[in-house]
C-alpha cells in the first residue's frame, strides 16, 4: 500500500473545499483535477523551507470556454476548474498540505461560471498571458 498524505481539494463548481488522502502521484492529481496537463503555483513557504503548492489544469483559462473558476488573494488570475493542494517539504519531497482550510475558506472567492480570454503581451524581454473573463449566467 502507498504512502497517502493530507491534500486540499477546491472545487468551484460545487462550491467546496475538503481535506483528502492521497498518494499524491501525478496521476492521482490528474485525476482529481480532470486534466491532461497540469500548472503549480506556491501558495504558502514556512520557516523550516517547506511550502504547500496548489495543482491545477494548464490549459483552464486557454480554452477559451465557460469554466467554474475562483480568486486567491495571492493568484493575480482566476483559477479554473478544481485545485489540489499538496505539501513539499525543503527537499521538495511530497509532505502533508499544512494549510488550515478556515484560511482557504475566509480566502476564496468563488467567481461561479466565468468566459476567459487570454491576450499575450509580447516585449523585448518576454511575453506574459493578459487574462480577462466575464461572468456567465446561470
Amino acid at each position: 500500500m502507498s504512502k497517502t498524505y493530507r491534500a486540499i481539494l477546491i472545487d468551484p463548481e460545487a462550491r467546496s473545499i475538503t481535506d483528502l488522502e492521497s498518494d499524491c502521484s501525478l496521476d492521482s492529481i490528474h485525476k482529481l483535477i480532470g486534466a491532461e496537463t497540469l500548472d503549480s503555483f506556491g501558495l504558502a513557504v514556512y520557516g523550516d523551507g517547506g511550502r504547500d503548492m496548489g495543482w491545477v489544469d494548464d490549459n483552464g483559462l486557454n480554452g477559451e470556454k465557460p469554466v467554474h473558476a475562483f480568486l486567491l488573494p495571492t493568484a493575480k488570475d482566476p483559477i479554473p476548474g478544481r485545485c489540489v493542494i499538496i505539501g513539499a517539504d525543503a527537499r521538495g519531497e511530497t509532505c502533508k498540505a499544512r494549510l488550515p482550510l478556515v484560511i482557504l475558506k475566509q480566502d476564496v472567492t468563488w467567481l461561479g461560471r466565468i468566459l476567459p480570454e487570454v491576450t499575450w503581451d509580447h516585449t523585448a524581454h518576454g511575453s506574459r498571458a493578459i487574462v480577462t473573463y466575464s461572468r456567465m449566467k446561470t
